[in-house]
């Protein structure tokens, strides 16, 4: 049963929490350029993904937090940002309001790898201040081999994991006609570069994780993306029982 925060009753919650579940999932993620993709790509894909293990575990979903730290891709129009401190003070905010309403655990699924410090700093304070159970999942990481499965590479930003998972969720949130190898920069480890060479970044020099633009292709690796998360999701709040968190 997917129950949606923003949907349900104060009753509602009130019924549910902590009887039936003390779990949330947050999504995060950030609006920015993604080639040929749309800008909300690092939000749409854990809102997605979070519908899918809320579902099958019956947790509750919280509204995502749609803005993050975006930074060499912010000169591309549309590209928005805060500041690391105020994201993390804000996601800290936003875990007191669950604890204040008797959630117990917290499941963050991040979209967008310019948040990754600062959750990790609320994880840290969330725990060792509030006594609270929380898990980051910067779920591109996790799913590597389900790109190399899937893809036959690596992927990218914007690249054939992204761009395919997002046509998943609606074709229309990519358009091929817009591509082109200009997009394309080939990330160089050694360099930092500001504004970012290309909307498109590939981390590896054999020509892998280059958007396909096949949806079909997407829907599978999608699905298996979302398995995978839903399977450790499960694992981590397995684990905590059986430990008594």
């Amino acid at each position: 049963m997917l129950r949606k925060l923003e949907r349900m009753l104060w009753q509602q919650v009130r019924e549910t929490v902590p009887s039936v579940t003390n779990t949330v999932v947050l999504p995060v993620g950030t609006i920015e350029a993604h080639g040929a993709a749309c800008l909300g790509t690092d939000g749409f894909i854990p809102v997605d993904i979070g519908e899918h293990v809320c579902d099958k575990l019956d947790i509750i979903l919280a509204p995502p937090v749609w803005y993050g730290v975006t930074k060499s891709l912010l000169g591309y129009p549309g590209s928005l940002t805060v500041t690391a401190q105020h994201l993390e003070e804000y996601v800290f905010d936003l875990i007191k309001s669950f604890k204040y309403h008797k959630f117990k655990r917290v499941i963050i699924l991040n979209g967008h790898g310019g948040n990754n410090s600062a959750l990790k700093n609320v994880a840290v304070r969330a725990y060792h201040d509030l006594g609270m159970n929380i898990a980051v999942i910067h779920w591109w990481i996790l799913c590597a081999d389900v790109t190399k499965e899937v893809y036959g590479g690596e992927g990218g930003h914007a690249g054939c994991d992204e761009t395919g998972f997002v046509m998943s969720i609606d074709p229309k949130l990519a358009d091929s006609s817009y591509y082109s190898e200009d997009l394309v920069y080939e990330h160089q480890t050694a360099a930092d570069v500001y504004p970012y060479p290309g909307s498109i970044g590939i981390y590896n020099d054999r020509g892998e994780g280059r958007p396909d633009f096949d949806a079909e292709k997407g829907a599978v690796y999608a699905g298996k993306v979302k398995e995978k998360i839903l399977g450790f999701v499960s694992y981590i709040l397995s684990q905590w029982d059986k430990n008594g968190f």
